[in-house]
């Protein structure tokens, strides 16, 4: 978890991609769309609606790699996407998350947690997957928080990456409380993260999850 500028561009705007193309091709291309099951597009996106018009429909980021400020343009290229989506189809879309990640930048991090929040996004880390890191602060802005068995949440302490940094990550730790606050995540989370070295990582027990992440075998949908 560390707070260094990108480097460089996760993906492109999200434009009609998404949607292989139909996003701009008027209503009846979008029905059309919306007709389609389960259809995947793209390495980073996921959309699924179900044929009948009362089916749940779900857009899916993929949350992978080192987190940075790409990671967030993904994010609101997404919910603009769903916005026009919704306004098409008539019909709610819901925003979720598929992380596997071990982290990145603490602010950007931060950023796309209180977006998932803004438009009551959900996470899931499903088995063998990983949330860890500034991936925690992710994790934390999500409305509906899960993770399936075998999966791991690890925090440590922020790290700045740069020598003599202690007493601004020292001082960071009020930040971070009241985003956990904000987030209505017990202070206990912040308190093991600050007192666990930032070169080791200590992953959470099904126990000091409980409380404010579900353990699940299966994906929310």
């Amino acid at each position: 978890m560390h707070l260094t500028k990108p480097h460089r561009l996760l993906v492109g705007p999200l434009g009609c991609v998404l949607l292989a193309g139909v996003c701009g091709a008027g209503a009846v291309s979008v029905e059309r769309t919306w007709r389609a099951s389960a259809m995947r597009t793209s390495r980073w996106f996921k959309f699924d609606c179900g044929k009948e018009q009362a089916s749940r429909c779900v857009l899916t980021v993929r949350l992978r790699g080192p987190i940075d400020r790409s990671h967030l343009r993904l994010f609101e290229e997404a919910v603009r996407w769903r916005q026009g989506a919704q306004s098409a189809l008539g019909v709610r879309i819901e925003l979720h998350v598929d992380a596997n990640t071990r982290g990145g930048e603490i602010f950007a991090a931060m950023e796309i947690g209180r977006l998932l929040r803004r438009e009551s996004g959900t996470l899931h880390v499903s088995r063998s997957a990983e949330c860890s890191s500034a991936c925690v602060f992710v994790l934390m802005g999500a409305t509906a928080r899960s993770v399936a068995p075998g999966a791991r949440v690890g925090i440590h302490r922020p790290s700045l990456g740069t020598a003599g940094s202690e007493t601004l990550v020292e001082s960071m730790g009020q930040q971070i409380g009241r985003y956990a606050q904000e987030m209505n995540v017990p202070r206990r989370v912040v308190d093991d993260m600050m007192a666990t070295p930032n070169h080791q990582l200590r992953y959470l027990t099904p126990a000091e999850l409980s409380g404010w992440v579900a353990v699940s075998a299966d994906q929310p949908r």
